[in-house]
């Protein structure tokens, strides 16, 4: 297969697989999530998967963010 693009390789392929047996959709606070688990009911934000735009301005629930599953 030959790529036609001015970006470069490393955009293009992934240097390093991600994780992906560690990634769960949930709903937090009525906010569905993409989070990636960490050790124990800890997990961490990867993305916001709403598509209300109220959601994104949630001050608990951003990429990056440490949430604690009960």
């Amino acid at each position: 297969m030959i790529l036609y693009t001015m970006m470069p390789q490393e955009l293009i392929y992934q240097p390093e697989p991600v994780e992906f047996d560690r990634q769960k959709l949930i709903t937090y606070n009525g906010i569905p999530l993409l989070v990636q688990m960490d050790e124990g009911q800890t997990c961490t934000v990867i993305r916001v998967m709403s598509s209300n735009p109220v959601h994104y301005m949630s001050a608990t629930c951003f990429p990056g963010a440490k949430i604690t599953l009960s």
